[in-house]
């Protein structure tokens, strides 16, 4: 049986931004990459199809959010990993790097944390230390996207 210390100490109850990995990873990403913003478009422009993709992304979101949120703080290993591969591979889609970095931050640490500790203790946990980030990038996220929405041809 682990002590609350240990799991402490246990490198995945980190939160995002403080491993040099992940802090790299995330700040080495677009916070909106056009090019895979000028993709969808090409491929989605017959009657504008892009537009509503990117805004369904933005609408989706908040909801996406609450469930990592969700299924994190009851311990739901099954559906928390399900929740953050949802948001990662959906910002993947519309160009949101940091977003989608800080999803994979969260995988990774689920996959890691469930493998020494009950999902139980490890998932709040891992809600606590992941979870404000993920909203404030969400909502910068959601701003520049409305933004370029606004402003594209």
């Amino acid at each position: 049986m682990l002590t609350t210390t240990q799991l402490h100490e246990m490198s995945w109850s980190r939160p995002a931004g403080t491993s040099p990995l992940i802090g790299a990873e995330e700040t080495s990403q677009p916070l909106l990459d056009h090019k895979v913003l000028d993709k969808l478009r090409e491929d989605l422009d017959e009657f504008e199809v892009w537009r509503v993709f990117v805004q369904n992304f933005i609408t989706a979101l908040p909801l996406r959010i609450e469930s990592v949120r969700l299924t994190l703080t009851t311990g739901d290993a099954v559906g928390a990993m399900d929740a953050v591969l949802s948001l990662k591979s959906a910002s993947q889609m519309v160009g949101a790097g940091r977003l989608a970095s800080l999803a994979y931050g969260l995988e990774v640490a689920q996959r890691e944390g469930i493998r020494v500790a009950a999902p139980s203790v490890v998932l709040p946990q891992l809600a606590v230390d992941h979870l404000q980030r993920i909203k404030q990038r969400a909502e910068q996220t959601s701003y520049v996207l409305e933004a370029h929405l606004r402003t594209a041809p």
